[in-house]
């Protein structure tokens, strides 16, 4: 049997991150190498993002790069913009193409092109790809959890449900097994993901009676972003009653803080349910952190609905915004919709960047001297990388620093939304 040399690239969301590890656990029998882009590989596999089109153009870009970078090797695409534009993809370089939907074929069609027998390799016969057939890293701290996909709420600007179709649930047994697997493998941290992850339905509770299953298994946990109208009271309580360890951080996506768009673009709510939300959470939650995302610009939005939605920005107070400039992307509703110009879109996204930092600032400086804990996931050079549970980026100093180990320190300073501090001692939380 040939040792494989592959280079894996991730593009987009943490759901591909667990469905690029999952097509390397498939691959693990023939053992291979893996290896950077450019260090020469005999397959290449990009696992791509369509999100919005600079997604598409950096998804473009990388698989000219990899054509450049390993001239002889077999180059295959997948993920969403492999399922929107496959003859563009093909065109592009790529000797094979796998959309989403027959992601679950990546390694019979990657073994049958080196001529090798698919017998060690056991392609789930699902749809539900990623779930449990990741190799499992040793060198990482934290885990991504795959426990649902494809989205049903239609919202006007995005192209996701077309990319990743309707919504599967993974079955909370089936979850809780990985689970156990990757606690016994050593992770410090599972995070549950999933295209839209509230709406999970795979267990009589949803989201909050998984949690619960889970914390039992004395691994930390958090929630990747989730959308607001998921988010009702009983997460709320699960999440503040096991706090620190479920924790404290919710990404709550707004897109906008003015009614009239959120109900033209499709959403689920409205400012007043977004601002009651917030407040039940810093009720409920100890040591509760926003993060969240807006887009600049979106269809028809006046002046008046741009500053509408900084004014709720300062209301809610995020430590982290994500500002996008909305694009239009064919086949949706909204780019049917009046357009608002390029240079005023981008005009705004630089208000809201601008705003941005503001808040970030004001969000850490009582940070400043406070004792807290990181979970180290990396060390470089002496120096220590890693989260907060409330998901602050934190770099620290000290003795002993080890990833997978969660330390406590005093924060010392801050630089934009990275924490400096200096760690003190150990945290066990079994």
């Amino acid at each position: 049997m040939i040792r494989m040399r592959i280079a894996v690239r991730t593009l987009g969301c943490k759901v591909n991150q667990v469905e690029s590890d999952a097509l390397v656990g498939m691959l693990a029998a023939l053992e291979p190498e893996v290896v950077a882009l450019e260090e020469g590989a005999d397959l290449v596999v990009i696992n791509t993002c369509s999100v919005t089109t600079t997604a598409e153009a950096t998804a473009r870009k990388e698989i000219r790069r990899a054509r450049r970078a390993n001239p002889d090797a077999f180059v295959v695409v997948t993920g969403c913009y492999a399922e929107l534009a496959p003859e563009q993809v093909a065109e592009l370089g790529a000797d094979a193409v796998v959309p989403n939907r027959s992601k679950a074929e990546l390694p019979r069609v990657i073994l049958e092109h080196f001529g090798l027998p698919t017998d060690p390799i056991t392609t789930p016969p699902n749809e539900f790809w990623g779930a449990g057939e990741r190799g499992l890293y040793t060198d990482r701290v934290r885990a991504f959890l795959k426990i649902q996909d494809g989205c049903n709420a239609g919202c006007a600007y995005c192209i996701i449900p077309r990319t990743r179709g309707r919504e599967r649930h993974r079955g909370w047994r089936s979850v809780l097994g990985e689970a156990e697997t990757l606690a016994a493998a050593g992770y410090r941290e599972l995070v549950l993901t999933g295209v839209r992850l509230g709406s999970y339905a795979g267990h009589p509770r949803g989201v909050a009676g998984l949690l619960e299953e889970l914390v039992a298994l004395g691994v930390p946990l958090r929630l990747s972003s989730i959308e607001p109208e998921d988010t009702g009271p009983e997460l709320l309580e699960v999440i503040g009653r096991h706090a620190p360890f479920v924790r404290p951080h919710l990404h709550l996506s707004l897109q906008t803080g003015a009614d009239r768009l959120l109900a033209l673009m499709g959403r689920r709510y409205d400012a007043a349910y977004y601002r009651q939300l917030v407040a039940a959470a810093r009720e409920r939650i100890p040591g509760f952190a926003l993060t969240t995302d807006v887009i600049a610009g979106l269809p028809s939005e006046t002046e008046d609905e741009h500053r509408a939605t900084l004014d709720f920005l300062r209301e809610v107070g995020p430590s982290r915004v994500h500002a996008f400039t909305y694009t239009p992307r064919p086949g949706t509703r909204a780019a049917r919709l009046p357009q608002v110009s390029h240079a005023t879109r981008k005009r705004r996204t630089h208000e809201l960047i601008t705003l941005a930092a503001e808040l970030a600032e004001e969000r850490v400086r009582p940070l400043l001297g406070r004792r807290t804990t990181v979970l180290v996931e990396r060390v470089r050079s002496g120096v220590a990388y890693g989260h907060t549970p409330d998901y602050y980026e934190a770099e620290l100093s000290g003795e002993g620093l080890a990833a997978g180990r969660e330390v406590e320190v005093v924060v010392e300073a801050a630089d934009g939304y990275t924490l400096r501090a200096r760690s003190t001692l150990r945290v066990n939380f079994s």
